[in-house]
């Protein structure tokens, strides 16, 4: 009887799940409403502000401000430090950052040019943030990107070429050492570089991610290719890591052509095709390509990397000079389980703007798709961009229309890096560029709701008026979020006190 009771319960579960989503449209746009923070009174330096200004010059919904730093560090770029322009010097601007065991580790940003390198800090104390080492990008190089193996004590990050700005230069008529620098960080005083694998000199690098043993990077590691593709690294021998396996988009190497999806945005302009980001989890690679859009593999040969699942959305948008795709993140409902939805942000300056997208992914689950007998089918749920920015397409110009502010306005408006909070598959934390982040209940994917907001002070540059609210991370250990500012803000440590969401997303249709 028991048994018959329980059977009952999981299928009427089921069936509200599954009458739940088909109320839903098929795709829902949601939008999120216009914030702001107060205005700073004339003469105040944005970048010389007490914790407790900080926080009386922010606006914010359900979060907390604990801690903040501008990590005003000797190493800073000579334009930080406010030398040869007028106005004071600013903070560190930041990128990527990891927290584990009290200690952050943080890649400099370098747009504007603050920070060329990855600082190394203890986060124990939020209101005491202390500096503990630096590891310079190499000569003539950015490195805005990094992962950190916890139980190794390994940190990697990746060298990009488009370093201009580094005061540390390149001899003349040499080439950019890029590629994925492999660290001992065991002696948080004094890192020990242990491996280096190359991309091309001069190569472009971006995004990264890692398992224990193998890291996923985003590298141009070809003369033949255009952009970057994908690396795949084995690490376990840290002092020689190794490259296993590389993967590409068809059209990227020399001589090949681009499907008919990637040649062309509606502008009539070539597509930007490049690996961007990367989320590894359970033997498959989530990865934002760019104009080519949302990208799945399987990777448990990590010899081969096969494609699983394609979704491509330019055209009908298009993605502007970057490109679109932004980050593709897996909503991990039970651990060891492949995802049913996934979070898409794009990062388009351009008209219209950037926006976040839900998809459904169950399709993946299917036996068919797993033994690679046919392709899996993404479906666009919804949607969700910012009240305040709207676009109208013209017919007859065959273009989008915006208004708003231009294409400052548009830059603010784009969405950046998604984080799922670890207490609830439901809570995502997605942040927005100049409006801050954002925390969203995905229960219902068809209709995702915000319910909660960060926007620190505007710090803003010279020569730029907007935010910078770069990425998001949550400390495993204490739930505290750290986020950074590309502008020279540097860290800002926050807690999430709204709601959690007290039940799973709504599953995929498939």
């Amino acid at each position: 009887m028991l048994r018959w009771r329980v059977a009952a319960l999981i299928v009427a579960t089921a069936l509200a799940w599954l009458l739940a989503a088909l109320s839903q449209p098929a795709s829902a746009q949601v939008f999120a409403p216009k914030v702001d923070t107060i205005d700073l009174p004339p003469n105040v330096d944005v970048f010389n502000l007490s914790f407790d200004e900080v926080k009386k010059y922010s606006a914010m919904q359900n979060f907390e401000l604990l801690g903040h730093t501008y990590f005003k560090i000797p190493e800073r770029t000579a334009f930080a430090r406010g030398q040869g322009r007028p106005g004071g010097e600013l903070g560190s601007g930041f990128n990527t950052v990891r927290v584990y065991d009290g200690i952050a580790y943080l890649g400099g940003h370098n747009s504007p040019p603050t920070l060329f390198g990855i600082l190394i800090a203890d986060v124990r104390d939020p209101r005491n943030i202390k500096p503990l080492s630096f590891i310079p990008c190499n000569p003539g190089t950015r490195c805005n990107y990094l992962r950190v193996n916890r139980q190794k004590k390994i940190l990697m990050f990746t060298h990009d070429y488009d370093g201009r700005d580094n005061p540390t230069k390149l001899p003349a008529g040499e080439k950019t050492k890029s590629g994925t620098s492999f660290y001992d960080v065991s002696n948080l005083a004094k890192p020990k570089e242990l491996g280096f694998v190359s991309a091309v000199p001069d190569g472009k690098t971006h995004g990264l991610d890692a398992d224990d043993r193998y890291a996923y990077v985003c590298a141009q590691y070809s003369s033949e290719l255009n952009r970057e593709g994908l690396q795949i690294i084995d690490y376990g021998d840290p002092n020689a890591p190794k490259l296993i396996s590389t993967w590409h988009v068809p059209g990227q190497r020399k001589g090949e052509q681009y499907g008919p999806l990637n040649r062309y945005g509606p502008d009539g302009k070539p597509q930007v095709v490049q690996c961007h980001e990367i989320v590894a989890y359970n033997d498959r690679l989530y990865l934002a390509w760019r104009d080519a859009g949302s990208l799945v593999l399987d990777i448990k040969d990590r010899s081969a990397p096969r494609l699983l699942a394609t979704y491509d959305y330019v055209p009908p948008f298009h993605g502007g000079n970057l490109g679109a795709a932004h980050t593709a993140m897996p909503v991990v409902t039970r651990v060891g389980e492949h995802p049913d939805i996934l979070i898409h942000t794009d990062e388009i300056f351009d008209c219209p703007p950037g926006f976040g997208r839900i998809l459904d992914v169950s399709d993946l689950k299917n036996p068919e798709v797993i033994r690679g007998e046919r392709p899996a089918n993404m479906q666009l749920l919804s949607t969700f961009r910012l009240a305040h920015v709207s676009d109208v397409f013209d017919p007859q110009k065959r273009q989008f229309i915006c208004d708003g502010g231009g294409a400052g306005g548009r830059s603010a408006a784009s969405t950046h890096l998604p984080w799922q909070d670890q207490r609830s598959p439901s809570l995502v934390y997605i942040t927005w560029y100049d409006e801050g982040v954002r925390a969203m209940d995905i229960s219902n994917p068809f209709a995702p709701t915000f319910v909660g907001h960060f926007l620190s002070p505007r710090f803003a540059a010279p020569g730029r008026n907007d935010r910078q609210t770069r990425e998001i991370f949550q400390d495993p250990d204490t739930g505290l979020l750290y986020l950074t500012d590309g502008n020279g803000g540097g860290l800002m440590v926050l807690r999430h006190t709204g709601p959690i969401p007290d039940r799973l997303p709504i599953p995929g249709g498939r």
